[in-house]
């Protein structure tokens, strides 16, 4: 997925408005890998945004960050 990136850290959660493009598979409230099926992370929901919870061991990820 094309996400932006703001500050310093881990990508732990992704949210929704900040989420570019996603090249994943969506089934339901999961986010699986297009070609192996594995689970990337899951869609959940804090007050009025919705965001990805990443699981940490089944993707990787580079770029750049943007500076706060």
């Amino acid at each position: 997925m094309k996400y932006k990136k703001i500050g310093q850290g881990k990508v732990l959660c992704c949210w929704e408005d900040k989420i570019r493009k996603i090249y994943a598979k969506v089934k339901g409230k999961k986010l699986l890998c297009s070609n192996y099926d594995n689970l990337i992370g899951e869609i959940r929901s804090k007050g009025q945004r919705n965001y990805v919870k990443m699981n940490r061991d089944q993707f990787a990820y580079s770029g750049t960050k943007i500076r706060k």
